[in-house]
């Protein structure tokens, strides 16, 4: 064989090895990176299972979920997470809030340790207990700590926001208006989950209204939630915000908003919202001066054939006061 045949062959030898080598690569490469994704819906599979579970109120068979996710984590942090939600479902069951709560007071990580034993006491109702022993806690100067939701459209919330959220919620229904104030605003700061905002908004509308009697704060808070998705809260922080303005005289800016609630003009099944409503629009006209249009609003309900006879006589009790009893 010559030299040059020679030089030729140990080229194709090392084209061939080189190819070899990428190929193996890629293979490799492809196998690892399955390996990888397996791993992580497998685990995402786990937690939804989980969650899914807690919200069946399965609380027992969550529980050892929780605890098998706690089990594998992957640091002491993503460890106390999953603690605390076997300590909820623990302390969810009849007559287990006491087992739940030595759980929840086991936990090494304090954030996750106090927060689930604050939810669990607000769930309980035990507002006067959460007070007397978290009054000093300072929560907000927590590190954030996630909580993760593993199903559905809920997103991950922040611990911090749910401590503040339920120990100002329990300091509103003891009468600390104060110190509610300062939780649910902080709590709303921190919120991620649009259901959980709501919840704030209209807790710390409640009590701005009926505990600490600032309508201006109250409205402002109401004003927040009607930017919100939802249902019965954020209506009530429409009508709300409507009934404030027209104490104000603010007819134009009630009625504007009044009619941007998300809702038809007709009742739904099984939701009465539509007719608030279309009745606080025909005050708001009443009260403006615009009796015509009014009269319109209520003549709407009694013609439609959707609206309860009870809703109808409601209408026409509106129309005698206006001076214009229906027909």
């Amino acid at each position: 064989m010559s030299t040059r045949q020679t030089i030729n062959r140990m080229k194709l030898i090392f084209i061939w090895s080189l190819k070899k080598s990428v190929l193996m690569s890629m293979l490799f490469g492809s196998v690892l990176a399955y390996s990888v994704d397996f791993e992580y819906f497998h685990r995402k599979y786990q937690e939804s299972t989980a969650e899914g579970l807690a919200q069946d109120k399965k609380y027992p068979v969550a529980r050892e979920a929780f605890e098998r996710l706690a089990a594998t984590a992957k640091d002491a942090i993503e460890k106390a997470m999953w603690q605390a939600r076997a300590a909820e479902a623990v302390g969810l069951q009849d007559g287990k809030l006491e087992e739940g709560m030595a759980l929840a007071k086991s936990i090494d990580d304090k954030p996750y340790s106090v927060q689930i034993q604050i939810q669990l006491m607000f769930t309980k109702r035990d507002y006067t207990g959460i007070v007397n022993k978290f009054d000093q806690e300072d929560i907000a100067a927590w590190p954030p700590r996630q909580i993760v939701k593993g199903v559905g459209w809920a997103k991950d919330e922040d611990a911090r926001c749910l401590a503040l959220y339920h120990r100002g919620a329990a300091y509103y229904r003891t009468g600390a208006g104060a110190a509610a104030e300062k939780d649910l605003e902080k709590a709303a700061e921190l919120a991620v989950n649009n259901d959980q905002k709501v919840a704030i908004y209209r807790d710390l509308a409640d009590m701005e209204a009926q505990l600490l009697k600032n309508k201006e704060k109250a409205f402002e808070v109401n004003m927040k939630l009607t930017h919100l998705q939802g249902a019965t809260p954020v209506y009530m922080g429409f009508l709300d915000a409507a009934a404030y303005l027209r104490e104000q005289k603010k007819y134009d800016k009630a009625l504007e908003l009044l009619r941007r609630m998300p809702l038809p003009d007709e009742p739904m099944e099984g939701n009465g919202w539509p007719k608030s409503k279309l009745f606080a629009i025909g005050q708001t006209l009443a009260e403006a001066g615009k009796t015509e249009e009014a009269i319109a609003v209520y003549n709407k309900v009694i013609a439609s054939e959707k609206y309860s006879d009870y809703d109808k006589k409601e209408a026409k009790r509106a129309l005698e006061k206006l001076g214009n009893p229906a027909k």
